[in-house]
Protein backbone atom coordinates (compact mmCIF):
# COMPACT_ATOMS: atom_id res chain seq x y z
CA UNK A 1 0.00 0.00 0.00
CA UNK A 2 1.29 3.23 -1.15
CA UNK A 3 -0.07 7.00 -0.62
CA UNK A 4 0.99 8.30 -4.12
CA UNK A 5 3.14 10.66 -2.57
CA UNK A 6 6.99 10.54 -4.21
CA UNK A 7 9.82 10.50 -2.17
CA UNK A 8 11.86 10.19 -4.98
CA UNK A 9 13.72 9.84 -8.31
CA UNK A 10 15.68 7.23 -9.35
CA UNK A 11 17.59 6.70 -12.78
CA UNK A 12 17.49 3.10 -14.39
CA UNK A 13 21.47 1.82 -14.92
CA UNK A 14 20.95 -1.14 -16.20
CA UNK A 15 18.00 -3.66 -18.04
CA UNK A 16 18.84 -7.31 -18.93
CA UNK A 17 15.79 -9.16 -19.40
CA UNK A 18 13.14 -8.08 -16.97
CA UNK A 19 15.24 -7.36 -14.39
CA UNK A 20 15.70 -3.71 -13.78
CA UNK A 21 18.49 -2.18 -11.46
CA UNK A 22 17.78 1.34 -10.38
CA UNK A 23 20.13 4.31 -8.98
CA UNK A 24 19.87 3.66 -4.92
CA UNK A 25 18.34 7.11 -4.13
CA UNK A 26 16.25 5.45 -1.49
CA UNK A 27 17.61 4.69 1.66
CA UNK A 28 20.12 2.28 3.63
CA UNK A 29 17.55 0.51 5.73
CA UNK A 30 16.33 -1.51 2.68
CA UNK A 31 15.57 -4.88 3.04
CA UNK A 32 15.86 -7.77 0.31
CA UNK A 33 11.71 -8.86 -0.25
CA UNK A 34 10.54 -5.34 0.65
CA UNK A 35 8.08 -3.31 -1.55
CA UNK A 36 8.94 -0.11 -3.55
CA UNK A 37 6.44 1.84 -6.41
CA UNK A 38 8.27 2.59 -9.42
CA UNK A 39 6.20 4.98 -11.44
CA UNK A 40 3.40 3.93 -9.33
CA UNK A 41 3.60 -0.46 -9.98
CA UNK A 42 4.75 -1.87 -6.80
CA UNK A 43 7.99 -4.10 -7.21
CA UNK A 44 9.65 -6.65 -4.79
CA UNK A 45 13.02 -5.76 -4.46
CA UNK A 46 15.64 -9.04 -4.91
CA UNK A 47 19.28 -7.12 -3.95
CA UNK A 48 20.58 -4.18 -3.48
CA UNK A 49 23.89 -2.42 -2.10
CA UNK A 50 24.82 1.46 -1.52
CA UNK A 51 24.99 2.66 -5.42
CA UNK A 52 21.81 0.58 -6.88
CA UNK A 53 19.16 -2.06 -6.59
CA UNK A 54 17.69 -4.43 -8.46
CA UNK A 55 14.05 -6.24 -8.83
CA UNK A 56 12.02 -8.37 -11.61
CA UNK A 57 9.61 -7.49 -14.30
CA UNK A 58 7.03 -10.47 -14.87
CA UNK A 59 5.72 -10.29 -18.32
CA UNK A 60 2.28 -9.79 -17.13
CA UNK A 61 3.77 -6.32 -15.55
CA UNK A 62 5.34 -5.12 -19.13
CA UNK A 63 1.70 -6.25 -20.42
CA UNK A 64 0.00 -3.52 -17.95
CA UNK A 65 2.90 -0.56 -17.54
CA UNK A 66 4.63 1.75 -19.75
CA UNK A 67 8.12 -0.25 -18.62
CA UNK A 68 8.21 -1.71 -21.86
CA UNK A 69 8.85 1.74 -23.00
CA UNK A 70 11.50 2.33 -20.72
CA UNK A 71 15.04 2.91 -21.38
CA UNK A 72 18.21 3.09 -19.19
CA UNK A 73 19.29 6.65 -17.68
CA UNK A 74 15.47 7.30 -17.85
CA UNK A 75 13.52 8.04 -14.24
CA UNK A 76 11.26 6.22 -12.34
CA UNK A 77 9.29 7.99 -9.16
CA UNK A 78 9.84 5.87 -6.22
CA UNK A 79 7.78 5.73 -3.16
CA UNK A 80 8.86 3.04 -0.16
CA UNK A 81 5.15 1.38 0.80
CA UNK A 82 3.31 2.71 3.60
CA UNK A 83 4.35 2.06 7.73
CA UNK A 84 0.91 1.90 9.60
CA UNK A 85 2.14 4.93 11.70
CA UNK A 86 2.18 7.30 8.71
CA UNK A 87 0.34 10.19 7.54
CA UNK A 88 -1.64 9.63 4.08
CA UNK A 89 -1.15 13.12 2.55
CA UNK A 90 -2.27 11.33 -1.22
CA UNK A 91 -4.59 8.44 -1.27
CA UNK A 92 -4.69 5.07 -0.73
CA UNK A 93 -2.15 3.40 -4.08
CA UNK A 94 -2.03 -0.11 -4.17
CA UNK A 95 1.21 -0.32 -6.77
CA UNK A 96 -1.26 -2.53 -9.03
CA UNK A 97 -1.50 -0.92 -12.53
CA UNK A 98 -5.16 -0.38 -14.11
CA UNK A 99 -3.81 0.17 -17.49
CA UNK A 100 -1.24 2.96 -19.59
CA UNK A 101 -2.34 6.31 -21.13
CA UNK A 102 -0.94 8.84 -23.70
CA UNK A 103 0.35 11.81 -23.06
CA UNK A 104 -1.84 14.23 -25.58
CA UNK A 105 -1.22 17.94 -23.94
CA UNK A 106 1.34 19.53 -21.83
CA UNK A 107 0.87 22.94 -20.89
CA UNK A 108 2.74 25.00 -18.86
CA UNK A 109 0.92 27.64 -17.30
CA UNK A 110 1.62 31.51 -16.44
CA UNK A 111 1.70 30.08 -12.57
CA UNK A 112 4.32 27.89 -13.60
CA UNK A 113 1.25 24.87 -12.74
CA UNK A 114 1.75 22.48 -15.64
CA UNK A 115 -1.49 20.94 -17.41
CA UNK A 116 -1.29 17.50 -18.28
CA UNK A 117 -3.78 15.32 -20.34
CA UNK A 118 -3.86 12.25 -20.69
CA UNK A 119 -5.97 9.74 -22.44
CA UNK A 120 -7.20 6.12 -21.48
CA UNK A 121 -8.97 3.46 -23.25
CA UNK A 122 -12.99 4.70 -23.12
CA UNK A 123 -13.98 1.83 -21.10
CA UNK A 124 -12.25 2.46 -18.21
CA UNK A 125 -14.43 6.29 -17.93
CA UNK A 126 -16.81 5.22 -15.38
CA UNK A 127 -13.28 4.97 -12.72
CA UNK A 128 -13.00 8.81 -13.28
CA UNK A 129 -15.17 11.79 -11.36
CA UNK A 130 -13.73 15.52 -11.55
CA UNK A 131 -12.40 16.06 -8.40
CA UNK A 132 -11.58 12.19 -7.82
CA UNK A 133 -8.38 10.93 -7.21
CA UNK A 134 -5.79 8.90 -9.65
CA UNK A 135 -2.38 8.11 -9.58
CA UNK A 136 -0.29 8.99 -12.70
CA UNK A 137 2.93 7.26 -12.77
CA UNK A 138 2.64 6.69 -8.98
CA UNK A 139 2.11 10.22 -8.46
CA UNK A 140 -1.24 11.10 -6.09
CA UNK A 141 -3.29 13.52 -8.82
CA UNK A 142 -6.60 15.29 -8.50
CA UNK A 143 -8.66 15.19 -11.99
CA UNK A 144 -9.27 18.74 -12.59
CA UNK A 145 -11.55 18.04 -16.20
CA UNK A 146 -12.19 14.60 -17.80
CA UNK A 147 -14.04 13.23 -20.84
CA UNK A 148 -14.67 9.58 -21.75
CA UNK A 149 -11.03 9.27 -23.56
CA UNK A 150 -8.95 11.63 -21.51
CA UNK A 151 -8.38 13.32 -17.98
CA UNK A 152 -6.58 16.27 -17.21
CA UNK A 153 -4.41 17.10 -13.65
CA UNK A 154 -2.85 20.15 -13.13
CA UNK A 155 0.92 19.72 -11.26
CA UNK A 156 2.18 22.44 -9.11
CA UNK A 157 5.96 23.33 -9.15
CA UNK A 158 7.08 21.18 -6.18
CA UNK A 159 5.12 18.19 -7.88
CA UNK A 160 7.06 18.96 -11.07
CA UNK A 161 10.15 18.87 -9.18
CA UNK A 162 9.83 15.55 -7.16
CA UNK A 163 8.56 13.52 -9.92
CA UNK A 164 9.45 12.90 -13.77
CA UNK A 165 6.04 13.85 -15.03
CA UNK A 166 7.74 17.10 -16.19
CA UNK A 167 9.88 15.12 -18.32
CA UNK A 168 6.89 13.90 -20.12
CA UNK A 169 6.18 14.51 -23.82
CA UNK A 170 3.68 13.87 -26.48
CA UNK A 171 2.97 10.72 -26.94
CA UNK A 172 4.81 9.20 -24.18
CA UNK A 173 2.96 6.69 -21.97
CA UNK A 174 2.29 6.65 -18.64
CA UNK A 175 1.09 4.25 -15.41
CA UNK A 176 -2.41 4.91 -14.57
CA UNK A 177 -3.89 3.71 -11.45
CA UNK A 178 -7.72 4.84 -10.56
CA UNK A 179 -9.17 5.80 -7.20
CA UNK A 180 -8.96 2.24 -5.45
CA UNK A 181 -12.06 3.54 -3.15
CA UNK A 182 -13.64 4.71 -5.96
CA UNK A 183 -13.40 1.18 -7.68
CA UNK A 184 -14.60 -1.03 -4.48
CA UNK A 185 -17.67 1.42 -4.81
CA UNK A 186 -18.39 1.22 -8.39
CA UNK A 187 -18.04 -2.46 -7.72
CA UNK A 188 -20.72 -2.64 -5.17
CA UNK A 189 -23.05 -0.88 -6.95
Amino acid sequence: MFSGIIEKKAKILKIDWGRFTVENTLWIDLKVGQSIAHDGACMTLESFNEESYSFFVMEESLKKTNYRDKKVWENFNVERCLKVDDRIDGHFVSGHIDTTGTVEQVDIQVDNSLILEVSFPKDLSHYTIDKWSITINGTSLTIMDRSVWYIAVSLIPLTQDRTNLWELQLGDSVNLEFDMLGKYILNKA
